[in-house]
């Protein structure tokens, strides 16, 4: 019996390479799609998929070819691509190598989008009368966005570094996909009738029409317009917009800008209460000199009866402000004492701990963290640790994913 011969990756690869190579129709080929996740590097070469309604393909377009573009294609539009399809040996992936471009027209994604913007757009959603001031210094935050998204982490960090007092509350949602619009409208929903808060943040990372598709629902609309509580919308990256975007009461290029808009730092907590504080004092003087013309026009016989009238009307102001300035020091004194609270709470949230309550647990053999099934072999003894215990553990079967 013959000994069949192995045959590397690699040697596979390149044979498949070379053969679609010698094929004169994918060395030459016309293909029309829709353009979907463009992104231009700064070596001048961009990158790209283009798709129909069934499959997607990835495209590469060197800086020379670029360079002849009429310009810039944008996600969704449908065109024409020329050029050849190869195998890229490093991933193994077949992918085109497109020399022109041909505008055709838009996609069908984005014809959609166009329209449900033209309809909500008639219906007055995006006006601006309809939009909700930002409170200036809101105690809780919602965040409705992805528990394991790099949105998240973006707003955790803007927060932390900006040495945020406010309570942030996150519900978890999926950003895309079939159940993630009705996701998104139950947090909204949440947080305006269960647990309400005074700002709300909805967020995800950038990704093609397709990926962001969750925020162009007419559901996720409407819930927003119905928000009693004012929302910030930060989905994607700058060049992206959503119908999020035009219904929210305020559209933040990402989700680190919307995280800097919500949460003020220290130093501008500080410059907003001096600023009131020196509202208030210039208030008082303005009414002590309204005052003073007021006594130096006042006839001898009507003196007293003005005189004690205005200086009760002016111990009530100046009591009100005493108040007002009593509750502006309570809330400096109530923030900086929940300060270090919030950051525990923060530590906590990052414990092991924390995650193995969720469910998770950690695995280790003789002491070692196992972080991989090549760091494991049946029939070893491992040691599990979970939220309220141990275990030990043989390894009967090893399942690869």
């Amino acid at each position: 019996m013959l000994k069949m011969r192995a045959f590397s990756v690699t040697e596979i690869t390149r044979y498949l390479k070379k053969i679609i190579g010698a094929d004169p129709i994918l060395n030459q080929v016309l293909i029309e799609g829709e353009i979907s996740n463009f992104t231009l590097h700064s070596s001048g070469h961009a990158y790209f998929s283009i798709k129909d309604e069934e499959s997607k393909m990835s495209c590469m377009m060197f800086a020379q070819y670029v360079q002849l573009l009429e310009r810039i294609p944008k996600n969704g539009e449908k065109v024409h691509l020329k050029g050849a399809i190869s195998i890229y040996e490093r991933d193994g992936r077949y992918q085109m190598y497109a020399q022109s471009m041909t505008f055709v027209g838009l996609g069908a994604l984005h014809i959609q989008f166009e329209a449900l913007k033209k309809e909500l757009e008639q219906e007055g959603l995006f006006d601006q009368r309809h939009k909700k001031e930002l409170p200036n210094l809101p105690q809780k935050i919602g965040i409705i966005t992805s528990p394991t998204g790099a949105a998240i982490q973006d707003i955790i960090a803007v927060a932390s570094r900006r040495s945020n007092l406010a309570e942030l509350l996150i519900f978890p949602v999926r950003v895309q996909g079939e159940f993630s619009a009705s996701e998104i409208v139950a947090a909204i929903e949440f947080f305006n009738n269960r647990s309400p808060v005074d700002l709300i943040i909805i967020s995800r990372g950038g990704g093609s029409i397709e990926e962001l598709w969750s925020f162009n629902e007419v559901e996720v609309a409407r819930a927003i317009f119905k928000s009693r509580i004012p929302i910030i919308s930060g989905v994607g990256h700058e060049t992206d917009f959503t119908i999020a975007d035009f219904v929210a009461d305020f559209r933040a290029a990402t989700p680190s800008a919307a995280a800097e808009i919500a949460i003020k730092s220290k130093t501008e907590m500080e410059l907003f209460l001096n600023q009131q504080l020196k509202a208030m004092q210039q208030t008082v003087m303005r009414k002590l000199e309204k005052s003073r013309l007021s006594l130096e026009s006042t006839s001898p016989e009507r003196l007293s009866m003005k005189l004690n009238h205005r200086i009760e009307s002016e111990l009530n102001a100046i009591e009100h402000l005493k108040n007002q300035m009593v509750q502006i020091m309570k809330f400096k004194v109530k923030t900086m004492s929940v300060e270090l609270e919030h950051l525990g709470s923060k530590i906590n949230a990052l414990s092991p701990l924390s995650t193995m309550q969720r469910g998770y647990s950690i695995v280790r053999k003789e002491g070692k963290l196992i972080k991989s099934i090549d760091d494991i072999k049946t029939k070893e003894q491992v040691e599990v640790t979970l939220s309220d215990g141990k275990l030990k553990a043989i390894i009967e079967e090893i399942l690869k994913d």
